[in-house]
């Protein structure tokens, strides 16, 4: 790479502080984050203080991640339901007051152990329900082109608050106390309050009312399900937290006990890794963006990472220490930052924050489990030999670099597209009746026969994603030109949902199949409801129908399972009678 091309790259990378929104976001969120870590120090050392017990030790760690595993899926569920905007004031609002109730308590001298805890517990809601509508933000705020960039910026932030926080905290607990450092990190949070209480967010425009809380979580999971993109990151990232955290799980007592460091050579060593991916960020993430993929780089850090593991294992400590640790820093920025740019470019906005959800379920369960997974090792094998282990591990899952690349979708256009008309109809359903079956119609040339079904199946995912239940293709064999699309939905709210979730994307593949259609107009759709004695009615003013058609335990009718395999009542009663003849 020729030095204006360097150039040229470094400055794209801090391309989007040039965005005032996306820089006062970003100022206020590195502020924020210095906060926190200011407090995760001074929560750590009040219950030493407190209650100088192990259990009641890592008990606040449980109690800070534990709302994470239990909320993060509703979470995401709100911020994509409601006014994004409001539900981080009010997110915001909730911790900036539990860590001033924290500060209140600690200097009036009436925190207690418990109350710790039930703080502690009260803020890692906050956090949970606050985390993927957060994330959510920089794809709203950010151009495309420019979002992979953002999101190695936001890694910044966060790292560099990682390397500066502990310090920081350390500092305000020597002059000030815990107290200050609670009231430190509740004030933290108001730049976050004025930024998000100026940003004039533009609300999107829905033609339909929006889902219910259990159906939107539903249709985010199954959105996840049938993104081919999505599950690889969720993979890889799975597969990688459950590795790294074995440095977390095995350092303090790495520290103490083999490189014989005290309170101070432990702390320099957590602010090397931060350094590290703080150097990472600044110069070398945005090289390596400009000549390699995504999947290469996450796959070289991969395996960068498990050296420096090896490295930890094999060092009696010293100075020698902070290499591998600055090594290790630069590879989790890069891993990082790189699944989230998979995750945050691959969902559309209207399941943006139910995607991030799901990210960071896997992240914070991968590293629970990952702990305690490499916590037995130590206790069984020894430290060295744990992350001797883990850096086997690595080596080995990074090989998934093969078998499921990672690809980022920035390229794609994936505001909706408005692109399907309401459906003509002379009878409007109510949204709650279901099932809706749609047809689409081709008229297909034989000899374009291959390639249509080809084209045609890469519109499943899409429909699937967009909260189909069911998908498949027909030929009619009296007439093998003639080919029928099929999909079942939900119900009717369900189906003007999905107009309304069609993407620009989406629209390019679904016009390159409607190409093939022979037709004098564009393929014709149908759409049927399921008729029972109440719809439709006889003064043409349908009601909600009661569910009692026959389905699976998965609620699918049983005429529409296994892929459209249709269900025959007549062959059911043929087996019954041949079952229980003489």
């Amino acid at each position: 790479m020729s030095r204006g091309a360097g150039s040229r790259t470094h400055s794209q990378a801090w391309e989007p502080l040039k965005l005032p929104l996306f820089r006062a976001i970003w100022t206020a969120s590195l502020i924020s984050s210095l906060g926190t870590w200011v407090q995760q120090v001074a929560n750590g050392w009040l219950m030493t203080t407190l209650k100088a017990e192990p259990f009641m030790v890592s008990a606040v760690e449980v109690a800070t991640t534990l709302p994470m595993a239990l909320l993060a899926l509703p979470a995401g569920a709100l911020a994509d339901l409601i006014d994004r905007r409001r539900y981080l004031l009010l997110t915001q609002s909730w911790m900036l007051l539990a860590s001033a109730l924290m500060g209140f308590l600690t200097y009036t001298e009436q925190m207690t152990p418990e109350l710790l805890l039930v703080c502690t517990f009260a803020m890692g809601i906050g956090v949970a329900l606050n985390s993927p509508g957060w994330h959510s933000v920089t794809p709203e705020v950010v151009p495309r082109p420019s979002l992979s960039n953002a999101i190695a910026l936001n890694g910044l932030a966060l790292n560099g608050a990682r390397a500066v926080g502990p310090a920081l905290g350390g500092a305000v607990l020597f002059w000030l106390g815990p107290a200050a450092a609670f009231f430190l990190n509740s004030v933290s949070f108001l730049g976050v309050i004025l930024v998000l209480a100026s940003w004039k967010r533009k609300a999107r425009d829905h033609d339909t009312p929006p889902e219910r809380f259990g159906a939107a979580l539903k249709v985010g999971l199954r959105h996840v399900r049938h993104s081919p993109h999505l599950r690889t990151a969720l993979l890889r990232s799975t597969s990688f937290i459950v590795g790294s955290s074995a440095l977390w799980a095995t350092l303090p007592l790495l520290c103490s006990k083999v490189y014989g460091f005290g309170p101070q050579g432990y702390g320099i060593t957590v602010t090397c890794f931060g350094l590290g991916a703080v150097l990472s960020g600044l110069f070398l993430l945005p090289r390596l963006r400009a000549s390699f993929s995504v999947n290469q780089i996450v796959t070289g850090a991969w395996l960068a990472f498990a050296a420096s593991l090896m490295l930890l294992s094999q060092l009696p400590g010293g100075l020698a220490v902070g290499l591998p640790m600055l090594m290790a820093g630069c590879c989790w920025l890069c891993i990082l930052a790189n699944l989230h740019l998979v995750v945050q470019s691959s969902a559309p906005p209207w399941v943006q924050a139910r995607a991030m959800s799901v990210y960071l379920l896997c992240f914070f369960g991968a590293a629970s489990a990952g702990s305690a997974l490499w916590g037995s090792v130590a206790q069984k094998f020894g430290l060295q030999p744990a992350l001797e282990i883990a850096s086997v591990f690595l080596v080995i899952t990074s090989m998934s670099g093969v078998i499921a690349p990672l690809v980022a979708n920035v390229e794609r256009n994936l505001e909706p597209s408005k692109a399907w008309p309401h459906p003509d109809i002379t009878v409007e359903p109510p949204l709650a009746h279901g099932p809706i079956l749609v047809t689409v119609e081709y008229q297909i040339d034989p000899i374009d026969a291959e390639a249509f079904r080809e084209a045609a199946e890469g519109l499943r995912a899409f429909r699937l994603q967009n909260g189909v239940l069911q998908w498949g293709i027909f030929v009619d064999i009296a007439d093998p030109t003639k080919y029928r699309e099929v999909y079942l939905e939900e119900n009717w709210g369900s189906h003007l949902r999905q107009h309304d979730r069609v993407t620009a994307y989406e629209t390019e593949m679904a016009a390159k199949v409607y190409a093939f259609h022979r037709g004098p107009e564009m393929p014709p759709v149908f759409h049927y409801a399921y008729c029972d004695q109440r719809f439709p009615s006889k003064e043409g003013s349908p009601t909600p129908p009661p569910r009692n058609y026959p389905t699976t335990a998965q609620g699918v009718p049983l005429w529409f399972v296994d892929d459209l395999n249709m269900y025959d009542p007549l062959e059911d009663d043929l087996k019954e009678e041949t079952e229980t003849a003489p």
